[in-house]
């Protein structure tokens, strides 16, 4: 329960920060943008580049497999890299001395920062990929093999839910450099997110990768979370949802495991060097 307080009012503090500068709802819709665009974008250059390619055959299911896999990158890359942003922040605007009260109390702060970009992240980007399929099935005039019921839902949000760990993971390794990075915190999360686009075969299958390249990819929890996405929207696409769960969840865990870790260690080491407790701008 001790644990539990500051981590919801961290994530509480995150909704506050990132959707309560102006309506609600407004700022909601505004960020659905960015995934939508996501979506729209690569799903339309995959349409004509088929559609101009004697040697490429124009494909529904190829669609939604760009379709599902953009818009769910544009999920993880809007939430997991939040606790770089947050640790940058609270250098720049002097934020950290006041929540630095225990050895572990920035570690709460972001992990809630992240869990509450997860939630704004999964409504916008839901919301953006059901646009993007309305839309674009209208553009194309083709029925896009999307199928929402009740259990395939359900299938989503579990998978949803199971990314959670490896990308908080993944943001606590990015936050344990910004830690001391005073100039190259913000750049730091493009650069992975534009290897993260290639490696987790979110706009083509990771076996097209090299050996050994195709292997690591495989086995990221961010590939698997999509594939997983993948098996319970897209009927007959290929792998096993139990399979990439299990793979997504324990890859996650490693990946959750050492961030933490390394986030510890250079949190202990930023205590000691007096870094938390200095503003840099």
């Amino acid at each position: 329960m001790n644990s539990l307080r500051p981590l919801l009012a961290s994530a509480w503090m995150g909704i506050q920060h990132d959707i309560a500068w102006t309506s609600p709802p407004l700022s909601v819709a505004l960020r659905a943008v960015a995934p939508f665009a996501s979506a729209m974008t690569v799903s339309i250059i995959y349409w004509f580049g088929t559609n101009n390619s004697a040697a490429a055959v124009f494909s529904p299911a190829h669609l939604a497999f760009v379709l599902i896999g953009s818009t769910l990158y544009a999920h993880v890359a809007s939430y997991a890299w939040v606790p770089t942003q947050a640790i940058a922040e609270g250098k720049n605007l002097s934020v950290f001395p006041h929540i630095y009260l225990t050895s572990r109390s920035t570690a709460f702060y972001v992990a809630g920062r992240a869990l509450s970009a997860f939630v704004i992240s999964t409504i916008t980007s839901v919301a953006a990929l059901a646009i993007a399929y309305y839309v674009l099935g209208s553009f194309i005039g083709a029925q896009i093999p999307v199928v929402v019921t009740l259990g395939s839902s359900a299938l989503f949000a579990a998978a949803l839910i199971a990314n959670i760990p490896g990308a908080l993971g993944l943001g606590y390794l990015l936050g344990a450099y910004s830690l001391y990075a005073s100039k190259f915190e913000w750049s730091l999360p493009g650069y992975v997110a534009g290897l993260l686009m290639v490696f987790s075969g979110a706009l083509f299958p990771t076996t097209t990768l090299p050996w050994p390249l195709s292997v690591g990819a495989y086995y990221l929890p961010f590939t698997q979370f999509i594939a997983a996405a993948r098996v319970a929207l897209l009927p007959g696409s290929p792998g096993s949802y139990l399979a990439s769960m299990a793979l997504c969840l324990l890859g996650g865990g490693v990946l959750f495991l050492g961030g933490i870790l390394v986030y510890f260690a250079a949190e202990r080491k930023a205590r000691k060097d007096g870094v938390i407790d200095r503003r840099l701008a």
